[in-house]
């Protein structure tokens, strides 16, 4: 199963999102796909920030259809084990001198706690993480 990094569904918000990243997606049955609830965080953080007017709004629309109709059951929370594992991943890259930002490290403990493979851009990001398995979709052939 795979579980979609927030620049994946900014991705697929654009009005003409990356060819490779769509082909990519509609390889997977929609059950093995999901979001967790750091990405619709950091996506209605982000509309919230637009000032407003047409794309704000459009936006709004686009993302409550994705999130509250195509993803409302695949949406995983973090949630205590999720909590658990963020502090180990976020105290290791500390003495790797390796800093994560709070929202990744969120994400990538939903991902391992789930058992679920990160599809992201930004697998440097991600990289050195111990359990977790990522892929890039623009990468993909």
């Amino acid at each position: 199963m795979i579980l979609l990094d927030t620049n994946i569904i900014s991705e697929l918000m654009r009005s003409a999102p990356e060819p490779r990243v769509v082909s990519w997606l509609d390889a997977y049955d929609e059950l093995d796909v999901w979001v967790s609830s750091i990405t619709v965080a950091e996506i209605f953080l982000g509309i919230a920030l637009l000032p407003a007017g047409k794309r704000r709004s459009s936006l709004v629309e686009v993302s409550d259809q994705m999130f509250l109709r195509d993803f409302h059951d695949r949406c995983l929370p973090f949630d205590q084990s999720a909590a658990m594992k963020y502090a180990a991943i976020v105290a290791e890259r500390k003495r790797k001198g390796r800093p994560i930002s709070v929202e990744d490290a969120q994400i990538a403990a939903i991902a391992i706690v789930g058992g679920l493979t990160l599809a992201t851009r930004n697998t440097k990001d991600f990289a050195d993480i111990e359990g977790l398995q990522t892929m890039n979709p623009w990468a993909e052939r």
